[in-house]
């Protein structure tokens, strides 16, 4: 098995390390220095809804504390994990910018904090060269990321789709440790954002594991992932 042609990480195994640029972290900072006392905070409790699907936005969201995953929900029932949003992250733009719905659900998973920006005031961001450069950098972002996604959940065998979901999940939200790249998902969430049954990941996950590509550690009572060797995953079949 392999991952399909057209799967948009880098083309060679040395290259897949977690990324240190967000555009989104950039933007954030210049909006909180340039027009930060016109935001106001909203405090969300543990498993508390900050917006959701199908409603008009007013505002662009950024998360200073804690922890937003943004969900969408399909018309059969099922839900998908687009986004794991962390402090310096923000989400919204899309819906203010088309002046359409919001296509998920946000849901704080800790305690958080949250920054409202103003329609109006995001607006007047477009005027602003320095602003606009960094809203193209994160809509690029967020697009490569859906179309990613979009690559991982289509995949047909489910070794792969576990696979390309690891090297992706990796690049995109891993952090380097002496352990290897730490994904700080649990394997709820990471079958939700892969688009598989969670008894299926446990049994790619062994696997993987038998094999030394991956390993699996208690933190704080919770499962967290492990890549120790991102090209033996580059390559495993």
């Amino acid at each position: 098995m392999s991952i399909p042609a057209m799967f948009p990480l880098p083309a060679t195994p040395s290259e897949l390390q977690p990324s240190d640029t967000n555009p989104a972290a950039r933007l954030f900072e210049y909006i909180e220095r340039r027009i930060g006392k016109k935001c106001f905070k909203i405090r969300a409790k543990r498993n508390s809804v900050i917006c959701c699907q199908g409603m008009r936005p007013s505002f662009l969201y950024m998360v200073q504390q804690g922890e937003v995953l943004l969900v969408r929900a399909n018309p059969d029932g099922r839900e998908t994990i687009l986004s794991v949003m962390g402090p310096g992250d923000l989400f919204g733009e899309s819906a203010l910018l088309g002046r359409s719905e919001i296509t998920f659900s946000a849901m704080a998973t800790k305690r958080s904090v949250v920054s409202l920006l103003p329609e109006r005031q995001f607006r007047s961001l477009l005027e602003d060269p320095t602003a606009c450069r960094y809203l193209l950098e994160t809509v690029s972002r967020r697009c490569n990321d859906a179309w990613t996604q979009m690559e991982v959940i289509g995949c047909t065998h489910v070794r792969d789709k576990v696979r390309a979901g690891l090297l992706w999940l990796s690049v995109r939200y891993g952090q380097k440790t002496g352990r290897g790249i730490r994904i700080d998902l649990n394997q709820t969430r990471l079958a939700l954002m892969v688009g598989c049954a969670r008894e299926t990941l446990s049994r790619e996950i062994r696997r993987l594991r038998k094999i030394n590509v991956i390993d699996v550690r208690h933190e704080k009572g919770r499962k967290v992932f492990y890549v120790a060797d991102s090209e033996a995953l580059f390559r495993a079949v």
